[in-house]
Formats: structure tokens, sequence, C-alpha cells
């Protein structure tokens, strides 16, 4: 398949006299600039400047920075076809699988499946403002696009041609007619094309659809005759058609898409893209670029940019016409040296080695022989003498222009610039020394200037016979008698790196990173830097061109018009071919430019593009990180207050070479730029208030393009900073004010009262701990153990009688003590039911056995209880239950800690009559008054319970043995402190 490319093109040039020589500089857009497929079919710009992409994987938009996908759950497949757009500004596609859909409110809708009527055709269609109008291969179908009412309304055998929209009608072709559809879609036949039509089994053979194109006010007609495409020019005034032979390259390759660009018909085909002039009622192939892609269709967009889809490659843009990389081989593209020898003719030195000319007219290279392959570091042409001069790393040789012989010589080796002095000698520069040769012997060695001190360029000024020479260290100019003047910017070294001089006498000095210097003889007037235009401080090399300057740097190429200061920029995205930039010539109206990459050139007329209106607009608004609906006012809440906002400029150049300047109004009035590139903008926390936020895009360092886009939008205060909440919040302080010292004054008296309360309850306690104690020391038990202690003694028992007499003492004394408390420790307790127990053993004749145990997670010298507590339960226990039983009393008393809620449970068990019999024996000694020591036990925890939240609490058990009452069982709750 390649030979056969090969061999075809090779044909087409012997035939037509056409050999490949300049191509416009294109820039292919990748995965790296977000590029999604590489198979696309069609692209359209829409009326806002949206790039619109039909692909293999979808419909696409582009706004400049960012590849937009849009689809829907209807869609069958992802391939797309045919964008339009229509007269609402809504762009159309369709599929093959018959669907037909549109963009709306950012949003691809399924407008209508007709995939039974196509059958799997891939259909063209137009969008009316009624109607979708579909062309099959041999059905014409209207669609209302209110009702979607589908009608069929053109049959035939021969083969419906594309649509083609020609002065308000729709024009189509058949195989052997001319038709159009009408306003009101009659279908009119404008004349028959006189052919035989091909058969195959039976049937008309057409593979392609015929295709309708125009160049100027022409009409011209292409369709498939015999498996060949024909072409003819129609005169529809006349319906009459004239076949054209001017187009046999395109002969026999399909799918062809036709563009109109100034006059010239471009082609895009299999194998690239054709460019014919027309003149005469003759097509000329004038050159053919993109070789080696399969073109599916050309567009220019509103920035005059060359957009190129293809079948198998991406997409291609064309940002700049005017800017043509010529026709230099693949060897010797690394270009170290430029020198102008006419209008048509360069001399280039390569970093391979080699040197040559190139013809700019015929575009072709001679390369001279040289016995060197050492890089080419400095080349000039002696205009007088026919003399090039060329210093290599190693060497130096002298080229006669009109003989072509090479002599060799070893005085100006490795040099870093050549310049003619007086039209006569050379001046040598390299990295160490300076040097004049003389012209009529350069074998000698000829007269320092300067030795031993790194050089990196030279000018001379025949204007003034003066001689600037740019050192490591400093400037210097030399005058005829080569008498130094140092020049200093400020009293600051200038480090020259390239000199040329403009029209208006001035010297210009490029630097490695202090932009460039105006110098007036010896004087700087002029500093030109990023501060006033220039896109970077590090210069490459500079030209002058009259009173023009034209600035190669690491970040572009700029023209610099000294008398207005206007400066006009080219980048990559323009078209330019690298940075790497190692000379520039003028020729006549263009301007070439050697690099690391071959040679380029510019028109330097017409490379500029007519100021243009770019147009702003916002593309996303976020609120509090959350994309909303872009509306041109919002009125937002007090914590609505961290807003980025989204703009751009839709195109292929503007976000790589331009900026954007903004400001917010309400916060502050001073314009701020981005950086290239950016295009949002974040506010945080910004307090309540009515703001504009304005921006504008600049694409220039003195942009006129004054369009300024607008956002209105208004933070409403707090509530609690608005006037309502503040006189609210005011008068409920008053009020709580008032009601809290009212509350306070009702709480003083409340504790006053409660004081008063608490100091009656108080003495009551005391009243009622004395009551205790005396219902403790009552006169029963006091006389028990008098008598006691008086047997012991009547008995002659003085040991007992005293130890009895001495525990009865240290039992009133603790008592006596307790009284005085307010709370004991259940140790203290414990030990006080010991001596109380034991002396009440003695009553009951040791016919008593009691026990006490305790246990818990605390000791019982850790946790304090209410004094009094358990000891008038104990007694009512030996007095009531006991006493009546004569025998094996028995008692038991167990504490039980419990650390988690704070308490102890007292549990007194006693095996007497039960509190029923208790009661008959109370009532046959007719007691009927109340224990006096119950009571005062009861009154008393009712006074230790007031106000409190645990509270001291009893319960009292009879137990029973087979239904007879066995003993009583009394459990008190108590809340301890530790």
């Amino acid at each position: 398949m390649m030979l056969k490319k090969i061999l075809f093109f090779v044909l087409f040039q012997l035939c037509l006299g056409y050999t490949q020589a300049q191509e416009p500089v294109s820039v292919q857009l990748t995965e790296k600039d977000g590029l999604p497929d590489k198979e696309f079919y069609n692209i359209i710009e829409d009326r806002n400047g949206f790039i619109w992409l039909a692909a293999d994987k979808g419909l696409f938009r582009y706004d400049g920075k960012v590849f937009k996908n849009y689809s829907n759950r209807e869609k069958r497949g992802l391939s797309v076809f045919e964008p339009v757009e229509d007269q609402l500004g809504r762009i159309w596609c369709n599929n093959i699988s018959g669907q037909f859909f549109y963009v709306e409110n950012d949003q691809l809708i399924t407008f209508i499946d007709l995939g039974k009527e196509l059958n799997g055709e891939l259909s063209n269609f137009v969008i009316t403002a009624e109607n979708l109008i579909v062309f099959t291969k041999y059905k014409i179908y209207y669609v209302n696009l209110l009702n979607k009412k589908v009608n069929t309304a053109y049959e035939t055998d021969l083969a419906f041609g594309l649509p083609f929209e020609y002065n308000n009608d729709i024009l189509f072709g058949s195989f052997d007619n001319l038709c159009k559809l009408s306003k009101g879609y009659k279908k009119e036949h404008l004349f028959k094309f006189e052919l035989p039509k091909p058969k195959k089994n039976g049937k008309y053979n057409v593979n392609q659809k015929s295709k309708l194109f125009k160049l100027g006010s022409t009409l011209f007609f292409s369709r498939e005759h015999n498996e060949k495409n024909r072409f003819f020019k129609l005169d529809l005034n006349k319906h009459q058609y004239t076949e054209i032979h001017d187009f046999e390259v395109l002969a026999n390759q399909r799918y062809l898409s036709y563009f109109e660009n100034n006059g010239q018909l471009w082609v895009a085909t299999q194998n690239g893209v054709l460019v014919y002039s027309y003149n005469n009622d003759i097509f000329k192939l004038e050159k053919q670029f993109l070789e080696p892609y399969h073109i599916t269709k050309i567009i220019k967009d509103k920035d005059d940019n060359f957009w190129f889809t293809t079948l198998n490659n991406g997409v291609f843009v064309i940002p700049n016409i005017h800017i043509e990389r010529l026709n230099i081989s693949a060897e010797n593209s690394n270009i170290s040296s430029l020198e102008k020898i006419d209008d048509n003719t360069l001399f280039f030195g390569t970093k391979s080695g080699n040197v040559g000319f190139y013809d700019v007219i015929n575009h072709t290279e001679d390369i001279i022989d040289l016995p060197s392959t050492a890089r080419v570091s400095a080349i000039k042409y002696h205009a007088k003498e026919q003399w090039i001069f060329i210093s290599k790393d190693d060497g130096g040789f002298l080229l006669d222009n009109k003989t072509k012989q090479v002599a060799a010589f070893n005085n100006f080796h490795a040099a870093k610039s050549l310049s003619i002095i007086n039209n006569e000698n050379l001046l040598f520069v390299n990295y160490a020394n300076v040097r004049l040769l003389d012209s009529e012997n350069f074998n000698k060695r000829g007269q320092d200037i300067s030795s031993n001190k790194r050089t990196f360029t030279s000018f001379y000024d025949s204007e003034y016979q003066s001689t600037y020479i740019g050192f490591v260290d400093d400037l210097v100019i030399y005058d005829s008698d080569w008498k130094p003047n140092h020049i200093r910017n400020n009293d600051q070294s200038i480090f020259a790196t390239t000199l040329t001089k403009t029209a208006n006498g001035m010297i210009w000095a490029a630097t490695f990173k202090d932009g460039i210097y105006g110098i007036a003889h010896d004087k700087v007037v002029s500093h030109i830097t990023t501060d006033n235009g220039l896109v970077s401080n590090r210069i490459e090399t500079i030209k002058a061109d009259g009173n023009t300057l034209w600035i190669a740097s690491v970040n572009g190429i700029q023209l610099i018009d000294i008398e207005t200061n206007k400066i006009k920029t080219l980048t990559k995205r323009d078209g330019i071919v690298s940075y790497d930039i190692s000379g520039i010539e003028i020729l006549d109206n263009t301007v070439v430019f050697s690099s690391n990459l071959g040679l380029f050139r510019i028109n330097k007329e017409a490379v500029f593009k007519a100021p243009i209106q770019h147009n702003v607009y916002f593309s996303q608004i976020e609120i509090n990180e959350e994309a909303i609906e872009v509306k041109s006012n919002y009125e937002l809440d007090y914590d609505q207050n961290t807003i980025n906002i989204e703009f751009n400029v839709n195109g292929f150049q503007f976000n790589q070479k331009g900026t954007y300047t903004y400001r917010l109004l309400g916060l502050n009035t001073d314009w701020v730029s981005t950086e290239t590139g950016i295009n949002s903008v974040k506010y945080n926390s910004l307090p309540a208030g009515n703001y504009t936020f304005q921006v504008k895009p600049v694409l220039d360092f003195e942009s006129s393009d004054t369009t300024i886009k607008a956002l209105k939008f208004s933070i409403e205060r707090p509530f609690w900073k608005t006037w309502w909440f503040i006189s609210g919040l005011s008068i409920f302080v008053l009020g709580s004010t008032v009601v809290y010292y009212r509350r306070k004054i009702k709480q003083k008296e409340q504790q006053r009262q409660f004081e008063i309360k608490q100091l009656s309850l108080d003495n009551e306690l005391i009243n009622l701990k004395l009551e205790n104690l005396r219902s403790q020391m009552n006169p029963h038990f006091i006389f028990n153990a008098l008598n006691s202690i008086q047997e012991y003694i009547v008995l002659n028992q003085k040991i007992l009688a005293s130890i009895y007499l001495g525990k009865f003492a240290d039992l009133i004394r603790t008592y006596l003590n307790h009284s005085t408390k307010g709370r004991i420790t259940l140790q203290e307790e414990i030990d006080c039911l010991e001596m109380y127990l034991e002396l009440e053993k003695l009553r009951f004749e040791d016919k008593l056995e009691y026990a006490i145990n305790s246990s818990g997670s605390l000791t019982t010298g850790e946790i304090y209880i209410p004094t009094m507590l358990i000891q008038p339960y104990v007694e009512n226990a030996l007095k009531h239950g006991l006493l009546h039983r004569k025998t094996d009393r028995i008692l038991k008393i167990d504490f039980f800690i419990n650390d988690r809620t704070k308490t102890v449970k007292c549990v007194i068990v006693d095996n007497g009559v039960g509190r029923d019999k208790a009661e008959e024996f109370k009532a046959r000694k007719n007691k009927k008054h109340k224990s006096f020591a119950t009571k005062a036990t009861q009154d008393r925890l009712a006074l230790l319970n007031y106000g409190k939240q645990k509270q001291v609490g009893v319960t009292i058990i009879d137990l029973f043995e087979d239904d007879q009452p066995s003993g009583t069982q009394v459990e008190i709750i108590i809340p301890f402190t530790t």
C-alpha cells in the first residue's frame, strides 16, 4: 500500500511539474492537550466559538482548554457524525444506528430514532426552521421538528448526492442530474448530466455520493463514474455544465472534502491536503501538506486558525498560514549559523559540521563539502569580495562564492562572532581573543585587540566607524583607533550576547537575562524587559529590520516598533517551530529563522493577525466548593461567602498566549492580572456586602481589547448583625436582666427561708438525737445493767462486776460522743453495736447468739454514715423479737458495701417471735402507746432524707417457716461518703 502511494505521487509530480517545497507549520493536538480520540470524522465551529468534533468515541466540544464529551443513555454505540448548528444555536449530530441528537442546555437530547427507516445506512441531513431533512442513498425524509412526524418526500434508484446549502436553497445531485429544494421544500430538477449509467447486477453501481462545492461564486460538482471521480463546473443560470480535467490526481481518491480559502481550493484527501489556485478557468496545484495523513474535514475558525481532522491521527491545527517550514533536509536541520547572501539565497552552517546554500525560490539545498565535521560556530558574508568566512570549532575556511572554491585557515576557529571592518578586514571574536585579520593575508596572526578574555559578540557600525564587543563582563565600544570605552547602565555592566542596528542609528544589545538595551553611540537610552512587553528577559538573538526589531527569546518571537513601542508576539501556539533560534535574516517581505529544527519563514506583512474582539464568558461558578448554575446575578446567604469564578475565551490560542485582568468592586478597584493559562479566581470568606466581579481578556502587553464581563452578587448580613436582631437582642437582654435580678431576689428570699427552716430542722435534729440517745439509754436497760453489776458485787464477783461496769461506762461514753457528730465511720458504728450487744447478752443470761459481718470493695473505716441510725433497729429486734423467745436466741447483722452506688446495705435478722406475736404480748401488757424510740427514728429519717437525692431507706420483712412466724428481717439502705 505504501509503495502504491509513493509511485502515485512520483507520477503526479512528473506529470504536473509539482515539487514539494515548503508547507505551513501545523500543531498536532495529542493526549497531552486532552484530545480524547484519534479517529475524527467532522468538525464545525459554532456561533460562540466552540469547536465541535464528531469522533469514533462520540461528540466533543472544545473551548480552548478542555474537551467535553456529550452522550446519553439512549445513544447506541459511541461514534457520531455530521455536526450541524441550527438557527437556535443547537448542535445536531447522528449515528450509524439512525439516531439523531441535539445539544441543548449542555445536555445531549435524543430527537428521533430512524433506525428502521435507515436500516444501518449513515445518512446526511440538513436542519431548517421547521424540518430535519434526511438524505439517504435512495430516499429523502422530512421530520417535523415539532411533532416529529416522518414523511418520505422523494425516492430514486440513481443515488441522491450530499446536500449543499446555496443561496437559501438546498442543492443535491443524483447520478444523472442536479436538483434543488426551494423554500417550500419542493424538488426541482436543474439539468441532467448526459453520461452513461454503469450497471452491475442490474443495478446502478455507485460507491460514493456526488458532492457540490464552490469557489467564489462558481459552483462545482463531483461524481463517480466507472469508479473514477469526474469534476464539472456548473452554470445554474444557463443550466449548463463543463467538465474539468485539472484534477487527475483526485480521480482515484475517495472520501474527498472541499474547503475554500481566499480564492484557493483546499481538498482533504487520503494523502493530506492539496491546495489549488484557480485562474482563467484553470486549477493549478500549488502545494501539498500533511501528506502522510488521511484528512477528513477542514475548517477555518473565527481567529483564522485552520483545523484538520484525520481518520487515524487526531487533529491538526495551522494557527498561521503565513508561517512556513522550509524544505531543509533532516541531516542538516540542526542549524547553528545563518547568513544572507541575497534576497533569494541563504547560507547556513550546522552543528554536524555541514554548510550549504538554500534557494528560497526553488527550495533547493546545495551542500558544500568541507574536510571537517566539527560544529560551525559562525559564518560571515563579505559582500564586496563575495567571500564567505566559515568558522568551525577546529578550524576556519574561506569560501569563494563566485568559484565555490574553499581555502582552509587556522586564524579564526571557534569564533563566537565575525564582523567585516571598513568593508575590508575581518574581526574575529572567540572564547578568549579579539583579533583583527588582514583581508590580504588571513594566514597572518593579525592585530590583537583583546586577549585572555571571553567574548560573546561583536558588531561594526560603519556610520561612526565604531566597533561594539560584548565581553563576558562588560560591553565595550572601540573607536577607529581601537580606543575602548565601557558602556554601562546605571553603573551596571551590560552582558551582551547579540548586537544589531536599526535605521534610526540605535544600537541594540540583547542579553541573556536583562532583556534588551537601546544605545545611542555610547549611552543607554532604552531598556526593554518583561515589565514593558517582552515575553522573556532571556534573549537568544535579535535582528533589525528598518525601525523594527525582531527578537527571538526562550518564550517566543516578537516584533517591536521602536518608534511606537508597540510589541507583537508569536509563540509555538501560533506555529513557531522552535524557540532555539540561531539566526534571523530579512529577505524582502519575509523573515527567515534558523533553529535546531531547521529553517522556517514568516510573511512579515501578513503573519500578525488583525486584532479581534475576544469574548470572555463565565464557564463555572462555585459557591462553597459546590458548582451552581451560571447566572448574571446572585443573592447569597451570609455563610455562602466562598466563591470560585471560572472564565474563558474560546479558541485555540488565547489561553496559551493571553491573560486576564480582573477586579472585585466592593472589595477593591485595582485590576489584577493572571498568569498565562490561569482562568479562575477564588475568594474566601467574603464579608457581607454588594459586589461586582469584572474580568477582561488581554492578549498583548498593550491590548486595546476592552471587552469586560461582569458578574454581580450580594452576600446578606448574618441575622445577628441585622437591625431587627440587634433591637430584639437589646430588648431580650434588658428583659432578661430584669428577670434575672428578680429571680436573684426571689432566690435570696427562698435561701433565707430555707436557712431559717434548716436551722429549725437542725434544732429538731438535735432534739431527735437526744431523744434517740434517751431511747438508747432507756431506764429498763440501765436498770438491768445496774442489777447485773449489783449481783456480781453481792456474789463477791468483783472482777466481773468491774469488767461489766467498765463496758457499761464505755458504751455510755460512746453514745454521748456520737451524739455530737453528724456522721461516723461504719467501723465506729459496728464497734458501738458490739459493746451494746455484749451488755445485752448478760441481760439475756448468755442465751443470746449474735454475729456482725461486713463485705465490699471498701473497708468499714473508709466510709461514713449518719450517727445513731442502726442501734434502734437492733434494740427492737432484741426487745420485741428475741425477748419473748426462751432459748436459741440468734441475731445476725450484715453490712454490704456497694462502691458503684455509694450505698451500705445493713441487714438485721432475728429468729424472734415475729411482729404479730410481739403485738400480742404488748396487748397483754396493755401497752397501747407507740414505741418512743421507733417514732424518734422515723422522724430522724425524714429529716435526714429531706432535700436529698439519695435517701436512707428501711424495709421490714416478716419471716416464716412452715407458715409459722420465724423472725424478722430489717434492711436499711444507707448512702455513704468517703
